[in-house]
């Protein structure tokens, strides 16, 4: 585009000239600059006093007339083109969701995108709701009045700024705004450190009967009272969601602990007993999270608690995805479980109290006697349906204080874990044994690792239960590794009269000899025929006997010099099953 000849702008300064004359009562003139060379200084001052206003004026009309353009362009994007309950909601999300964390006015910065955002969003008092501590006093004060109504969420985080509860006048005005519209509070995010503990039980204890999601998390120190941890939840209709890290309710029976989607408790302050729990999942039906973590050992008896709560009948948990339940006393623990009957669970995640000393497994009742539970804390049923089961493996791992089952598609994930403490790796092989066994269905695909443990010394291996389900053999320890040389030359009689080899899906074996250095000589001597033996019955077919299936992975670790009477027999097992390997670390 070409600019505008010389002359028609010499003609639109001076009718602006002419303009200013006429405002001004003056008589100054502009044609060219040659013609003020003869023109008085008073004249020349005039004239520039003049042109500046000019040019003001016309820089403001053209800018004002450009923004003017540029706004009716824009408008005609498709962004600009959402109706605007559709633009509020897309912005909704993004204050829940990705609103920086520290302070920055994410509202603020998106008024100033545009003419529409800005009136779109003065005007949508449901943008309006989200308090943070990290506001100044002002900016809160602008929530509370443009929100008008509608129900307020609270996020207040004074754990790295311990200074906030001091006496500064604006953070007495905003605590104090918030107090006054707290019965519009939905949502309530708390976490405070030492120092705070004033501006907590403000914050606690001032009435929200609206609300709905409750999370509170204290940093305090041992020394801090501990009535500070403690509060009593306000009259009103019940919570949705309930996380409290270090803190505890005075009133577990209130009934606004019905109806909950979310229960995440760790540390409480104070510690709810196993009937009050039970109630609180059985008022639940829609609960999808249950966490308990790191509580110390409630008050009463589980049999006393249970007569309580009318008997034995389970709680069904239809929605419940996420279980995770670490260091509970295991009476609580086992009670707690033995009642609540999931359908599937995306994640279960079960760790006993690492300081159970008793003699005896607290979880053998449990897989004894609630198989149903287990099954669906596990989620069994869903290897029943081959089309779920297909790229789905079944793990479990034994130590010498530990049992982690875990229940994942391949590649590994922690859809499905669960821990629990014992004092006997082999019984707790045997309990395991009797679950799986008596289940109505059988595990298509099992791994199981057994690791060193005094318990396996001298015992004998037995793993007839899961049998044909056992397809990754892992076992650690020379004790263990002799168990399974036998395991694999022994046949079974099925129900048909015909033999079968001793878990015949075994595809995968690895046997580490390599955590046993003080070897018996003479005992070692026979490792290698041993093991040399059950290769050539099972797999070599001799004798009339039909061969088992080749392993996919057959690896036996031991460290260089040490059980060389296997090294020795290497090349004479690789002839009969070639994917044998020698690994020395």
């Amino acid at each position: 585009m070409k600019p505008p000849r010389k002359g028609a702008i010499t003609k639109a300064l001076a009718i602006l000239m002419e303009s200013i004359n006429e405002e001004n009562g003056s008589q100054l003139a502009y044609e060219h600059t040659a013609a003020l060379d003869s023109a008085s200084l008073e004249t020349l001052a005039g004239v520039d006093n003049a042109l500046g206003i000019a040019n003001s004026c016309i820089s403001q009309v053209i800018n004002s007339l450009i923004a003017d353009i540029r706004y009716r362009r824009n408008r005609a994007a498709l962004i600009h083109q959402l109706p605007a309950e559709v633009f509020t909601t897309i912005v909704t999300c993004l204050t829940d969701d990705y609103a920086p964390k520290e302070g920055e006015r994410h509202m603020l910065d998106l008024m100033v995108v545009s003419r529409r955002w800005r009136d779109i969003i003065l005007n949508s008092p449901e943008l309006w709701t989200n308090i943070r501590s990290d506001h100044p006093a002002k900016f809160v004060k602008l929530i509370t009045e443009r929100s008008k109504a509608h129900p307020l969420s609270l996020a207040w985080d004074t754990s790295r700024s311990p200074d906030l509860d001091s006496n500064n006048e604006g953070f007495k005005s905003m605590l104090e705004l918030v107090t006054r519209n707290s019965l519009r509070l939905r949502s309530m995010e708390i976490t405070v450190g030492c120092g705070s503990q004033q501006t907590l039980r403000r914050l606690l204890d001032c009435p929200k009967p609206r609300l709905e999601s409750l999370y509170v998390n204290l940093y305090l120190t041992e020394v801090d009272d501990i009535a500070t941890r403690r509060f009593m939840l306000s009259e009103g209709g019940p919570l949705k969601k309930l996380v409290l890290d270090s803190a505890g309710l005075l009133d577990w029976d209130s009934s606004r602990l019905s109806g909950l989607r979310v229960l995440n408790l760790r540390k409480p302050a104070s510690i709810p007993s196993i009937n009050q729990i039970l109630l609180i999942l059985s008022t639940s039906p829609l609960l999808t999270q249950l966490k308990l973590c790191e509580f110390d050992s409630p008050a009463g008896t589980p049999s006393a608690q249970t007569e309580q709560t009318g008997g034995e009948q389970l709680i069904e948990l239809p929605h419940l995805k996420t279980i995770s339940i670490r260091d509970l006393p295991p009476s609580y623990c086992t009670s707690i479980l033995s009642r609540i009957l999931p359908r599937f669970c995306d994640y279960v995640d079960v760790l006993e109290n690492e300081d159970n000393s008793a003699n005896t497994m607290p979880w053998e009742e449990l897989w004894r006697e609630r198989s149903d539970t287990m099954v669906a804390l596990l989620q069994l049923s869903k290897l029943s349906d081959p089309n779920l089961a297909e790229n789905s493996i079944l793990s479990i791992r034994v130590t010498d204080c530990q049992v982690m089952i875990k229940n994942a598609p391949q590649p590994e994930s922690y859809s499905s874990t669960l821990w629990f403490e014992h004092t006997d790796a082999h019984h707790a092989l045997e309990v395991l044994g009797e679950f799986f066994g008596g289940i109505d269905f059988k595990i298509p695909s099992l791994s199981l690792r057994l690791e060193r443990a005094p318990t396996w010394k001298h015992k004998q291996l037995d793993l007839h239960q899961w049998s044909c389900s056992l397809e990754i053999l892992h076992v650690d320890g020379i004790h263990m590794a002799r168990a399974v040389c036998k395991l694999l030359e022994h046949q079974s009689l099925l129900e048909d009269g015909t033999m079968s080899w001793s878990c015949p899906r075994l595809s995968i074996i690895s046997l580490f000899y390599i955590y046993d250095l003080n070897v018996d000589e003479r005992t070692e001597m026979d490792d290698g025929m041993a093991l040399l033996l059950a290769v050539q019955k099972r797999w070599s077919g001799e004798n009339g006997i039909p061969a088992a299936i080749q392993p996919k992975q057959f690896w036996v670790w031991c460290r260089d010099g040490i059980f060389t009477s296997i090294q020795s027999r290497a090349e004479a097992i690789r002839l009969i099953v070639p994917s044998f390997q020698m690994i020395q670390p």
